[in-house]
């Protein structure tokens, strides 16, 4: 009997420390292994889908990849006429910026991360336009 119990607590240990797995106590003698989703993302790397407010139909809505090969991240962003690279991205904590040429105007763009979704505004020439955007499941 004793070394059941030993097992039963190593294998306890193991669903704690893995990933993935908690433990959910529902009684004095009963304790049941519940299965978490645990998803380890680095923060801006992914795909985003992303709105923006009053432009033209074109420019309202498309995907934003973020990637990072070593420690430099890229931007690009998918719209429905095409894809358009970006310049000067740089990513401090939960602060995305970057450079986009827009018919050869420089815009510059600045959003802020809650989680998976973010907040932000473009500069144009023609004025200050906000974003909003969640990430891609």
């Amino acid at each position: 009997m004793k070394s059941i119990y030993n097992n039963f607590g190593l294998i306890l240990i193991f669903f704690i420390f893995s990933n993935g797995y908690a433990i959910e106590m529902t009684g004095v003698h009963n304790v049941e292994v519940v299965s978490v989703i645990l998803v380890k993302k680095k923060k801006w790397t992914g795909s985003w889908d992303y709105l923006v407010q009053d432009v033209p139909l074109e420019y309202s809505s498309g995907i934003l990849h973020v990637s990072k090969k070593r420690k430099e991240y890229s931007v690009e962003l998918e719209m429905p006429g095409g894809k358009l690279p970006t310049y000067n991205v740089n990513v401090s904590k939960n602060k995305l910026t970057f450079s986009v040429d827009i018919e050869g105007s420089m815009v510059e763009v600045v959003l802020i991360m809650n989680g998976d979704s973010f907040e932000g505004e473009s500069y144009t020439p023609d004025g200050t336009f906000l974003l909003v955007g969640n990430r891609r499941i």
